[in-house]
């Protein structure tokens, strides 16, 4: 073919759209021609890839060629001929140039699907749990699908990688019909005991029933004022009469630190559990030997060295509560709004998971005599005095002072230790300011 004919022979390829699209991810194998000058169009059907990643559309099939466009992750380009050295030759609004095809993958319309995750999910190398991990996926995330596998596993493509996870954790994404999904910013507790349902009405069958407090995974926004989440890997409906959406509630990213803030609008990863738990060596209001004499070890050796300078000075403490579970604490807080109701609850307990007992830092304490243990009437005795005036000096602050309520959330509790180290405690102590107001955040 002459070199004339050639040039008419790619102008007919793009002008009469002999390339066909194709929509997902696939394993991309192609094989490098070596040839100098223009590239070779592919003879067989030209066809639509994909980008794996944001992706320059080059003049020619080099990295020193100038950039023509920039294309986002995710972008559809039409293949019209595959170029020496891993390059193809493409189409792009109107516009030919080159791309890498390290960055591009293909597959079939007619077989890919799209599929949700219904819990956290291992991507491997092949279709076992033997093979190797590519990479983790969180719940709810999509995956492209180009085949099934045996023994009902799935092929899928993720950012650019291909493995294999188990169909008993993902579902077929139905698109359009699904409901719109809910708003990512918030989340969302139960405000009552509520029932998780296999449909969107009382009709449903009961699937679970979560304490009030619980923090659910709402997905998606359902008809008639239903709710529907994820619980347990399995889809479900709750009414959304008894749920409430904390808007602007963040879960914190450094949960191990000593100077973590753990408040109303910042959260501990759900059923984080501290790593250094030891029982302290203090004497408490009661002999057995719960997780309520935990702390973390570095907060367990400074509440003993506080309890030994306060003794020294004729003042004589005992522990009431330290360490709570977040089992415990839904439990607690559940029976709070079981008496009181949600709202009322909410002013004087907190939430599973935005407790400070729940970090292994926090420790309520008490008079010599056990009175008044986590009770109004600890304000003012010589042992409140006490700790307000040298907890800093031990590495420990009040957490909630006096006319601060509108900062921490929570009232006046002078019984109520936190540790944050001695350098962070005594700065607090001396410009008289909160946790939130040292660290600037709410």
């Amino acid at each position: 073919m002459t070199e004339v004919n050639k040039q008419r022979f790619y102008k007919k390829l793009a002008v009469t759209g002999l390339a066909f699209t194709l929509v997902g991810a696939g394993t991309l194998g192609l094989h490098s021609l070596n040839f100098t000058g223009e590239p070779t169009v592919a003879s067989a059907a030209a066809e639509t890839y994909t980008t794996t990643a944001n992706l320059n559309i080059r003049s020619g099939p080099s990295t020193s060629n100038a950039i023509i466009a920039t294309v986002k992750q995710g972008t559809q380009l039409t293949v019209v001929g595959q170029a020496a050295s891993g390059w193809l030759k493409v189409s792009y609004q109107g516009k030919t140039g080159y791309v890498s095809s390290q960055y591009v993958e293909k597959s079939v319309n007619s077989t890919t699907k799209t599929y949700v995750t219904t819990a956290n999910l291992n991507i491997r190398s092949g279709p076992s749990t033997s093979s190797t991990i590519v990479v983790t996926v969180k719940q709810g995330t999509q995956l492209t699908s180009t085949e099934q596998a045996a023994n009902g596993w799935l092929k899928v493509s993720y950012q650019g990688k291909t493995g294999y996870v188990s169909t008993q954790y993902v579902k077929e994404s139905t698109g359009s019909s699904e409901p719109a999904p809910a708003p990512a910013a918030s989340v969302y507790v139960a405000t009552a005991n509520l029932n998780v349902r296999t449909t969107a009405s009382t009709s449903g069958a009961v699937m679970a029933t979560l304490k009030a407090g619980t923090q659910l995974d709402v997905t998606a926004k359902a008809a008639n004022g239903w709710l529907k989440i994820t619980y347990q890997g399995k889809v479900g409906y709750v009414s959304g009469q008894y749920v409430r959406a904390l808007a602007g509630m963040k879960v914190v990213s450094n949960p191990e630190s000593i100077q973590v803030v753990v408040n109303k609008q910042n959260k501990l990863p759900e059923n984080y559990v501290p790593k250094d738990l030891v029982y302290t060596t203090i004497p408490f209001t009661f002999k057995e030997q719960t997780e309520k004499k935990k702390m973390r070890s570095e907060a367990a050796a400074a509440i003993a060295q506080l309890f030994a300078g306060a003794k020294k000075q004729g003042v004589i403490l005992l522990g009431v509560s330290a360490y709570r579970s977040h089992a415990t604490q839904s439990a607690l807080f559940s029976s709070y709004v079981q008496r009181d109701g949600y709202d009322k609850a909410a002013t004087y307990s907190a939430l599973p998971g935005t407790s400070e007992h729940e970090t292994g830092l926090g420790i309520d304490v008490t008079k010599g005599d056990g009175t008044c243990a986590a009770q109004d009437c600890f304000g003012g005795t010589k042992e409140a005095t006490w700790l307000d005036a040298h907890a800093a000096e031990y590495g420990f602050i009040i957490r909630y002072p006096k006319g601060k309520d509108a900062v921490t959330g929570y009232k006046y509790e002078p019984w109520h230790l936190r540790y944050v180290g001695k350098p962070v405690a005594q700065a607090i102590k001396s410009k008289g300011i909160t946790l939130e107001e040292y660290y600037g955040i709410k």
